[in-house]
């Protein structure tokens, strides 16, 4: 009897434990649920006051960009940030703040909101980077015969072309341009008679003419914007597209501001950028590169490559070193650049110093200028003195004698009313801030350089407008110059022989021949422009160079 009472204690004793073993469980998972329920609400808490303080951040970011100064500075400003997340999170507070480096055109973005007792920090720094017309070593608008760039040229600095076509009038409205419809010429005359047959190709019963269009470059019939199967630029040789002055001649390289410098390694900032068409290479043509460069101190890639419609040659992409690869399309067509033509179809309204609208370029460089009896300067010319006038335009030339170089002082705008020929084999030096208009061709065949102890464009600057071609080094006998300033053609800019150019080349098409001058951009130009020229509006683009949450 004894032995089933103690079996039955036994059975009590163990149930017991059981039954407390299974409720010590039940705690257990009761407290690790209540535990993950808790730990899901902080997680979910900190995510909605994560996502509150990278919405501000976001937001603003784009006001920032929003506010750049002229010069694509950065703004300091620091606000509250409970009106803007009312929407998207209701009782969030916190402060935005922004924070300009040292260089006004980096700065710091922080953020940071409170969201049910969760406080989350977020920041990023931005880069204002300047993506004008001449921001570049070279702009190309239309193109011709398929290509914005032929030749063999050694490139140092941004390359941004368009290969948009020649502006002209849809007047059908079919958003191409027509040529005039083909007909039967019984007469012979060379033009269209009422009662001639012809082709109604656009269906409207008439015979419809060419649309007008503005023959920029000026080979006689339209250019269409170039296609994936057009070649934008073509490069062979030892053609080069760089991100530094390595190679850059001494003396040259004394007359304009040292190159910028991160880190110690200079750098142009060297971006690559075509609308439409692809860019063929070949040969031992190359985009950047992939060796060293002065063992280290220059950077040898570009800094990014964007070409919407890639690249051809025997080489093609295999020769593109881009920090950003060969795959990126064109980046700028929400900013609306455009080639800047003086007058015609296309051509903008213009903006002067004083805000006063003009309907286009040319019409403000005719009132404004100071129109000169001028053909011929050369370091032999007779000195000649024209102005001030009432804007205070003026130019004066001294011609060179003994030791003593030709001096060019330039202050505003110089019309020219037909062609202008520069030099022939010698070098003037100039000094001043003032423009050169030609209305026809202008031709460079000596030296056009910053007088001795000034430096282009900091403390002098020259610009040169071409209403028709600029031609370099083209002449009998020239070869080898070496010149400083910005340079535009609403044409086509020719440099040939082994010119060695410090500045920007604007123009509708580019031939740099086969003996690789050089083109190497200054950077300080945007900020030190001459008076006047097309397309001076700066655009700026905004890049987020780092993100980090703050503990």
């Amino acid at each position: 009897m004894r032995r089933v009472h103690r079996q039955q204690g036994w059975v009590s004793v163990m149930a017991l434990t059981a039954m407390t073993v299974l409720v010590l469980i039940c705690l257990g998972v009761s407290s690790m649920a209540l535990q993950n329920v808790t730990r899901s609400q902080q997680d979910q808490r900190a995510m909605l006051a994560f996502q509150a303080a990278q919405a501000g951040l976001d937001y603003e970011i784009s006001q920032a960009y929003g506010r750049l100064t002229g010069s694509g500075g950065f703004r300091s400003n620091a606000r509250e940030l409970e009106e803007d997340l009312a929407d998207i999170a209701p009782g969030a507070t916190g402060t935005v703040e922004v924070t300009p480096t040292s260089d006004a055109k980096i700065a710091w973005v922080t953020s940071t909101a409170t969201l049910n007792g969760v406080t989350k920090s977020v920041r990023s720094m931005l880069y204002s980077r300047n993506v004008g017309i001449w921001n570049n070593a070279i702009f190309g608008g239309t193109g011709a015969a398929g290509r914005s760039i032929n030749g063999n040229v050694d490139i140092r600095g941004s390359v941004h072309c368009l290969g948009e076509g020649e502006y002209y009038s849809d007047l059908n409205g079919n958003g191409r341009w027509d040529a005039a419809e083909s007909f039967t010429d019984r007469n012979r005359n060379g033009v269209w008679d009422p009662g001639e047959a012809f082709v109604d190709a656009n269906g409207d019963g008439v015979w419809s003419s060419a649309e007008p269009f503005n023959d920029t470059n000026r080979n006689g019939s339209y250019d269409p914007p170039l296609t994936e199967t057009d070649l934008n630029s073509t490069m062979g040789g030892t053609a080069y597209i760089g991100n530094n002055y390595s190679g850059m001649p001494a003396d040259l390289e004394a007359l304009v501001p040292a190159a910028p410098r991160i880190n110690n390694i200079e750098q142009l900032g060297t971006e690559v950028r075509v609308k439409h068409g692809r860019v063929s290479i070949s040969g031992s043509a190359t985009i950047g590169s992939n060796s060293i460069i002065d063992g280290g101190l220059s950077k040898n890639t570009v800094d990014g490559v964007f070409v919407s419609d890639g690249f051809t040659g025997n080489q093609g992409a295999s020769s593109v070193f881009s920090d950003n690869g060969t795959s990126n399309s064109y980046d700028l067509s929400h900013l609306g650049i455009k080639f800047p033509v003086l007058s015609g179809l296309g051509a903008e309204q213009y903006r002067d110093p004083s805000g006063t609208v003009w309907n286009n370029h040319e019409e403000y460089l005719d009132a404004r200028s100071l129109t000169v009896p001028v053909t011929l300067i050369k370091a032999s010319t007779t000195a000649f003195s024209y102005g001030p006038d009432a804007y205070g335009n003026s130019i004066s030339f001294t011609p060179a004698s003994g030791g003593t170089p030709a001096t060019l002082n330039v202050t505003g705008i110089i019309r020219f009313a037909g062609d202008l020929q520069i030099g022939a084999k010698d070098t003037i030096r100039y000094r001043g801030t003032g423009t050169l208009f030609g209305e026809g061709n202008i031709n460079i065949d000596g030296n056009l350089l910053p007088l001795s102890g000034m430096t282009f464009p900091t403390t002098t600057r020259i610009g040169v407008i071409a209403k028709q071609n600029l031609n370099l080094a083209t002449g009998n006998g020239s070869s080898q110059l070496s010149m400083a300033g910005a340079f535009y053609a609403q044409g086509r800019i020719v440099s040939a022989k082994q010119n060695q150019i410090a500045g920007t080349f604007v123009a509708n098409f580019f031939d740099l021949g086969t003996n690789v001058p050089n083109i190497y951009q200054v950077p300080a130009l945007t900020d030190n422009m001459p008076p006047a020229m097309p397309g001076d509006k700066n655009y700026f683009s905004l890049k987020v160079r780092t993100w980090r949450e703050r503990e």
